[in-house]
């Protein structure tokens, strides 16, 4: 049976390994995550108080979408409308839609691209959208919106960094395992930081979401890429089922 590297903020966990209990394979769970909320300041609070203002709003992860839930409960007694919220998947989605949103995300990818390649991202000019994400991270949504002719506005909300005993942990478990699933830069080039040249003559195969991070694994020199079609737990399943034969 397989054994698959799985890294999984814990609260997700459950979930996922309810949705795969059925399928061929050793599960190797892993929480890399550490997330911690930014204090709200004054320009949090002007942007939660427009948001009325806003052609539409981007929320990057469920994090970002739960910080934004919050600002509403606290300042606006309804949503506002004519605001279009949108998302990068389903599980921010969900957030979103237990607070009565109707949030729009892309069927597949799940990526700033596909976001972008919405209709309802699709803005005029002098439009005002808002992008609600973490510290850092990639610049993508603001700066198209932005070649499009609309104002975007980045207004972090949480602060994700990686936990350097996981990332040690994992390194240490590669060679028992027969792939990683990969859904994040970020946590690739903090694996590549913590251990070069052991990620790149491992043997293992690299379960990447997105073309753009087979791109990124490639460009690293990380050996045997394969790419699915997102980040959700249904896109390795897919993964999952696709190679059995293989």
């Amino acid at each position: 049976m397989r054994r698959i590297l799985i890294p999984k903020a814990s609260r997700e966990q459950a979930r996922w390994q309810q949705a795969l209990a059925g399928e061929s394979i050793e599960p190797l769970w892993i929480d890399p995550w550490q997330m911690s909320g930014l204090p709200q300041t004054a320009e949090h609070r002007n942007q939660w108080l427009n948001l009325d203002l806003f052609s539409g709003v981007v929320c990057v992860s469920p994090t970002a979408a739960e910080v934004l839930v919050a600002a509403l409960d606290e300042f606006w007694p309804m949503p506002p409308s004519g605001v279009h919220w949108l998302c990068n998947g389903p599980r921010t989605a969900e957030v979103l839609s237990e607070a009565g949103l109707t949030p729009v995300f892309p069927q597949q990818g799940h990526t700033a691209e596909q976001v972008l390649a919405l209709p309802e991202a699709q803005c005029a000019q002098g439009d005002k959208w808002l992008i609600v994400k973490g510290e850092g991270g990639r610049v993508t949504l603001a700066q198209t919106l932005t070649e499009r002719g609309a104002i975007a506005t980045e207004l972090p909300v949480y602060r994700r960094a990686v936990d350097n005993d996981a990332l040690q942990y994992m390194t240490s478990i590669r060679a028992d395992a027969d792939a990683l699933w990969l859904s994040s830069e970020f946590l690739g080039e903090s694996l590549l930081n913590q251990g070069r040249d052991l990620w790149q003559s491992w043997t293992g195969e690299w379960w990447v979401s997105s073309p753009r991070l087979k791109d990124w694994c490639q460009a690293q020199g990380c050996r045997r890429v394969r790419v699915a079609s997102g980040a959700t737990v249904q896109a390795l399943q897919a993964m999952i089922r696709e190679t059995a034969s293989q």
